[in-house]
């Protein structure tokens, strides 16, 4: 087998990886906005589909995890370090949910703002704050999942 096609193997496994840890295919192409038939060809180990950058940068944002970042940089010869301290998941932290989603309104925020600096509130704007309220929402539900685990006697 020649080393592209090793290459190429590695990057589609990690591609694999990352989305399962997204939710699966169609959670994935909701985060990055496209079918979950262009997703399950992205998925395929011989399908020649890959993530965007962007795609890519949105999927592992949602994970929380460089998967594919860390399967490029291995291949360039390099070895990805994270620069911080490890961020408390707000999945299972009272404190982190809520600072997630305070993070998210501020977003929302600033968004709407830019929107409205032009006196119009475009279609593309209209767009760029639905994006920035579906993410405030998806916040405040892992915030009431933390919550409920508090109230139901366990989490932080």
């Amino acid at each position: 087998m020649r080393k592209f096609d090793t290459d190429f193997f590695s990057l589609k496994g990690a591609t694999t990886d990352l989305i399962a840890r997204c939710g699966g295919q169609a959670r994935a192409g909701e985060i990055v906005g496209v079918t979950q038939q262009h997703m399950s060809r992205i998925a395929t180990r011989d399908d020649g589909s890959m993530l965007t950058i962007i795609g890519k940068l949105a999927l592992e944002t949602e994970c929380g995890e460089p998967l594919l970042t860390r399967a490029e940089a291995k291949l360039l010869g390099y070895r990805l370090e994270r620069a911080g301290p490890a961020p408390v998941d707000p999945d299972t932290c009272a404190l982190s949910a809520h600072a997630a989603v305070m993070q998210e309104v501020g977003d929302l925020c600033r968004a709407f703002a830019e929107a409205q600096r032009d006196g119009r509130y475009s279609r593309t704007d209209a767009r760029t704050v639905g994006r920035d309220l579906a993410d405030l929402r998806r916040a405040i539900e892992r915030f009431e999942r933390v919550n409920a685990a508090v109230e139901a006697g366990g989490g932080a």
